[in-house]
């Protein structure tokens, strides 16, 4: 037996459901929250008698608007990503500065490299030289070339999956 109708819980979280959709889902109006809610509860009240079995009426409309909000997102083209644990869209200014963290990491693991190493990789990686181009310029073996740029690449692969998985 439900807690709750679904009008009252309609009535009594109303405001509470958009504030869910616009903190959880920030690129939508206020006018697509309020239409997702309305679509959601139109879902609901057309499985008639099976409505009444669901015991939590409140979590189920969570999830339901959770999963309505997804699939209008999708339909209008927005980029949904998504956690497979919770289902959590990433607010492009968090990607934004998690991708600024990871290059300061990275700069920093360059700036650890001897200068040797630094250079070959600088150059090859960055800068986008060939290995013939650095062995004529320099005089270096290419063997020579590629041992360091390979040491390089093991330091700061480390250097960042360290970071990548520190124990929080």
């Amino acid at each position: 037996m439900p807690d709750n109708t679904l009008a009252e819980i309609f009535e009594s979280e109303y405001t509470n459901f958009k504030h869910y959709l616009k903190s959880r889902f920030n690129r939508l109006s206020e006018y697509d929250a309020e239409d997702i809610i309305q679509l959601t509860v139109l879902k609901i009240l057309r499985k008639g008698d099976d409505a009444l079995s669901i015991r939590n009426m409140t979590s189920y409309m969570y999830s339901s608007l959770r999963n309505s909000a997804i699939d209008y997102m999708k339909k209008t083209k927005y980029e949904v990503l998504t956690d497979e644990d919770s289902d959590a869209v990433v607010d492009a200014a968090e990607a934004e500065v998690l991708k600024n963290e990871l290059k300061m990491i990275i700069k920093q693991a360059i700036d650890l490299l001897d200068e040797k190493s630094k250079y070959i990789f600088i150059e090859t990686e960055l800068m986008g030289r060939s290995y013939k181009e650095l062995c004529d310029e320099t005089g270096i073996k290419l063997g020579t070339l590629l041992s360091r740029k390979s040491r390089a690449v093991k330091k700061i692969k480390k250097t960042v999956s360290e970071y990548l998985f520190k124990e929080a």
